[in-house]
């Protein structure tokens, strides 16, 4: 049965996802890991319940009105409050010396706190208590990407794949290119599935001080 974890809490007060990184409510977390990961499958979330508003509307249902009302409320100013010229020529010029830097490929998609992910966390956890070769660097720059975890002095690169790194056909690509730019610098690369390192971390210790070693 899927127990829920204190450490997936973040400063926003949601819950993330030890798998795929996306956070959810306190109620939903332990939902989402039995519904999309197939994990916990003595977890029964609480199926066949409908919304307290379900066939409910604004003019039957003085509840959905009010609802609607705190919507409509904190939207006001949204379209109100327009970006100044300056601010606009701001953006403006930082977009055009990202496209010339080639940097513009990821905007939108970047974590711009550099907050390591729970994934991340986890193996930095495992570096500082189990590796003997501590020297490394977490999100290093490396041509239009990041590299999660560079031993420099080795030329070694330990990657930490989500599930999104086999969802998506775009993701697959970029660690597709990845890692031939990386091969073609003499680098070497291990990747290592987030949902494997998390049922067999002992294994997946063992196999990463060894690629690190060797």
């Amino acid at each position: 049965m899927i127990k829920l974890k204190e450490e997936w809490k973040q400063l926003s007060g949601k819950y993330k996802c030890p798998f795929c990184s996306k956070e959810f409510s306190k109620n939903g977390i332990c939902s989402h890991i039995w519904r999309t990961h197939d994990n916990g499958k003595d977890f029964k979330p609480s199926l066949g319940k409908s919304g307290w508003n379900k066939g409910l509307t604004k003019d039957t249902d003085i509840r959905v009105a009010n609802n609607g009302k705190s919507i409509s409320k904190s939207m006001i100013g949204v379209k109100q409050s327009p970006l100044s010229e300056e601010h606009k020529n701001s953006i403006s010029e930082s977009m055009k010396k990202a496209h010339a830097e080639g940097r513009a490929w990821n905007i939108g998609m970047s974590r711009w706190n550099n907050e390591p992910s729970y994934p991340e966390k986890f193996f930095m956890k495992v570096i500082e208590n189990e590796f003997d070769d501590k020297d490394y660097e977490r999100e290093v720059p490396f041509h239009r990407f990041s590299l999660d975890f560079v031993w420099k002095h080795k030329k070694k690169v330990i990657e930490i794949d989500g599930s999104q790194h086999e969802r998506f056909e775009d993701q697959i690509k970029r660690d597709k290119e990845k890692d031939r730019l990386l091969l073609e610098e003499d680098w070497q690369v291990l990747r290592i599935k987030w949902k494997d390192f998390y049922h067999d971390t002992k294994k997946w210790i063992k196999i990463s001080k060894e690629f690190l070693d060797s």
